[in-house]
């Protein structure tokens, strides 16, 4: 995560001559709330404090290792503070700015490296508000650089900062649709995570009753009712690919124990081909994947529903070769896999006009 800079309370403390318990007694002492940075050549990591209280940490050992969060970030950072060659840094913020931070530590990558330029933020934002998104946005300048963090419980945007080149970060909730508009029209890139704090799980599974009756009364309505322009042909296509993905899914995932895995890539295939096709763009609403299940409510013929489809499995697969560069026989699996599921509605795609255009995916 990008994290914010408040206002500097000491900056560049060596840790050869700090007392970094007695440092953390005195931040209590004096109901310190904000961050505290501690950078090694090779670790670093980063302690938050709310009214003098440590409330997380997050810790990277390594270059390339994960992040630890929580009580072993904790006890691994005070164990690393008496070693030489290490800086401590002290920013101030104020108890809700720490906490809302604090509490997104715990989190996974929902869409990472999305452009402004074949997605729409604003639409981002409002199909993150209709499935009550809890996480956060980070947003990039095109060279990468970081612009700020907009953070979501509910869907609703609750907190925004930005990051100056020099000074304290920037907070702002009032700011958001100014930031907003402002990434938009100077382009930008951003990724998007879902907090997996305990306080949010705890809500999540609360709703998730409510959520799940609500997803099935909608996925009956969308069989039962004919939704003008989509017609019986297109329910019986989504049907066919609904299978095909399902069995895909299972394939990828099941071979590799990591469950997710072709949901994530299928997930950026559509992003991928939504130039092309703008019913596929994950953020308008109208097309979704997920757990065996296709929902479609735009309005589109077969034949480029069945090409868009297509596209973006030719394109899920170069992605899963990309990501496995080393496991060839996965893709071929995969390929096989989908083959062999086309061919066993190939009568019915053939009746449905959508034959030819199916036979040639990997031709």
């Amino acid at each position: 995560m990008i994290f914010p800079r408040g206002e500097v309370v000491h900056k560049n403390l060596s840790t050869v001559y700090t007392d970094f318990p007695a440092l953390l007694s005195t931040l209590r002492t004096g109901d310190f709330s904000g961050i505290i940075e501690i950078e090694f050549p090779e670790n670093k990591g980063v302690i938050f404090v709310d009214s003098g209280e440590i409330i997380n940490a997050e810790a990277k050992i390594g270059g390339d290792s994960k992040s630890i969060i929580g009580q072993e970030a904790i006890q691994t950072l005070l164990t690393l503070s008496n070693q030489k060659d290490g800086v401590i840094n002290i920013y101030r913020l104020s108890p809700e700015r720490v906490a809302i931070v604090a509490s997104n530590l715990q989190h996974e990558i929902l869409f990472k490296g999305l452009s402004t330029d074949f997605t729409q933020l604003d639409r981002l934002l409002l199909k993150l508000r209709e499935e009550k998104h809890n996480g956060f946005i980070e947003v990039l300048t095109k060279e990468h650089q970081a612009m700020g963090v907009l953070f979501l419980e509910g869907g609703e945007p609750v907190e925004m900062f930005t990051t100056p080149e020099s000074g304290p970060s920037v907070f702002g909730r009032k700011s958001i649709s100014i930031f907003v508009e402002n990434a938009i029209k100077q382009g930008a890139i951003f990724d998007v995570y879902s907090s997996q704090s305990k306080t949010l799980k705890k809500e999540t599974k609360e709703t998730k009753e409510t959520k799940e009756t609500k997803e099935t009364k909608e996925t009956q309505e969308i069989k039962e009712k004919k939704v003008p322009g989509r017609g019986e042909e297109l329910k019986e296509l989504i049907t066919i690919f609904q299978e095909v993905l399902s069995q895909a899914e299972r394939l990828v995932d099941g071979s590799l124990r990591r469950k997710g895995l072709f949901l994530k890539l299928f997930k950026e295939s559509l992003i991928e081909k939504s130039v092309e096709f703008a019913f596929l763009d994950p953020f308008a609403g109208e097309f979704e994947y997920r757990e065996g299940t296709i929902q479609f409510t735009g309005e589109i013929g077969v034949k480029n529903f069945t090409k868009g489809i297509v596209d973006c499995l030719v394109a899920t697969l170069s992605l899963l070769e990309k990501e496995l560069p080393k496991d060839k026989i996965l893709s071929l699996k995969l390929k096989a896999g989908i083959e062999s599921s086309l061919e066993q509605h190939g009568e019915a795609l053939k009746r449905l006009g959508v034959g030819a255009i199916t036979s040639l995916i990997f031709k």
